[in-house]
């Protein structure tokens, strides 16, 4: 810079101090528009476009394909292009590239024009790192498949977790445990029968984390296998955490509906209950997979003879006297020297156990 450039510089620096602006409000005032205005879009864009959902990270799941964020996303393109064992030198050597560029700006261009065109090196090289940037994000996103974990992506809401969790049971634990967590004979063990999961005992005496060790790992020396991908099964973290859920929805108070409040009317309406018709159905959908083949407690519910006479403490039932019948005690959560609340996982309706209490009292006949 000669005399003359550097004498109209600093004239026209003078004149552009003296025209000046105020820090406050003035340069106040603007930045605090645009802050508004990013902010209003940034909350435009969470509750209009929001956040892809995805299933917490799991290392176990060879599934998964990482995806960094949009602002990282040309850096993880431009890894795709050096070999594996070059990674980390490419990765480092970039960043430490990028970091003495800008410590060192000051020094590489010490001119004192700073209008785009008069600068045609810095610009055109700012240009072209700009457009390698976009080109890098956009072939990352086009090459890169969105990541399909294995195994469901399950809702957030409790709901959705029971939903999906019950047709998890269903699918891979009904075949021993029972539809509802009663108990069944063990599917590659015919004899074995299974403890129930829908009791306090289990329900209570376990912990979420514990019944999530229990599913993931399994336990081989009582013939369950694992579950967990991490161990060979086919249910990812949150597949079994779904099934948590629906687990703990048994010792939960069923919601009535009004197709139940009709069932349970029309038990109330009958007057002489039948043991065939209108007892033994209960006992065979509420009772018969723990004390049929399983006889828990030496009882059985399968025969009209198994009721009146089987048990450890036999006989349970008092025809003619449900007050003092042990089955009918247990029925209504009476502890008894034969146990406590039957059955253990979601007692029977008050309308089924006075019907059954009807019949007991009316002679707990093989009618």
């Amino acid at each position: 810079m000669n005399s003359e450039e550097k004498q109209d510089y600093l004239k026209r620096y003078k004149e552009k101090k003296a025209e000046g602006e105020l820090f406050w409000p003035d340069a106040i005032s603007k930045d605090a528009v645009v802050s508004l205005a990013i902010f209003v879009v940034l909350i435009c864009l969470a509750v209009f476009a929001g956040v892809p959902s995805e299933p917490p990270a799991n290392p176990s799941d060879t599934a998964y394909i990482p995806r960094p964020e949009w602002y990282f996303m040309w850096a993880f393109q431009l890894l795709k292009y050096f070999p594996g064992q070059f990674e980390g030198i490419a990765i480092v050597g970039l960043g430490l590239v990028i970091v003495v560029g800008l410590f060192g700006l000051p020094f590489f261009d010490r001119g004192p024009k700073r209008h785009p065109r008069n600068r045609p090196i810095a610009t055109v090289a700012m240009i072209l790192i700009v457009a390698a940037m976009a080109f890098l994000s956009i072939q990352g996103v086009v090459t890169t498949p969105v990541s399909e974990a294995e195994g469901k992506i399950i809702g957030g809401t409790k709901a959705e977790q029971v939903t999906a969790g019950g047709e998890l049971f269903a699918e891979h634990c009904a075949d021993c445990h029972g539809a509802d967590g009663e108990g069944g004979e063990i599917k590659d063990k015919p004899g074995e029968v299974t403890a129930p999961l829908n009791s306090d005992d289990f329900l209570i005496g376990h912990f979420d984390d514990t019944i999530f060790q229990l599913i993931s790992y399994g336990q081989p020396g009582e013939g369950m296998q694992a579950f967990g991908l991490a161990y060979g099964g086919a249910l990812n973290d949150q597949e079994i955490r779904a099934i948590i859920t629906f687990m703990r929805s048994w010792a939960e108070p069923e919601e009535e509906t009004p197709a139940g409040n009709e069932a349970v009317a029309d038990l109330a309406k009958i007057e002489n209950p039948s043991f065939a018709k209108d007892v033994k159905p209960i006992f065979d959908a509420k009772c018969l997979n723990c004390h049929g083949k399983r006889v828990k407690g030496g009882y059985k519910v399968d025969t009209y003879d198994n009721v009146m006479t089987s048990g450890d403490n036999a006989p349970v039932i008092v025809a003619g006297d449900a007050a003092n019948s042990t089955l009918a005690k247990m029925l209504r959560g009476i502890k008894t020297p034969a146990g406590g609340q039957m059955p253990p996982g979601k007692p029977l309706k008050p309308a089924q156990i006075d019907l059954i209490e009807r019949w007991i009292n009316q002679g707990a006949q093989n009618n």
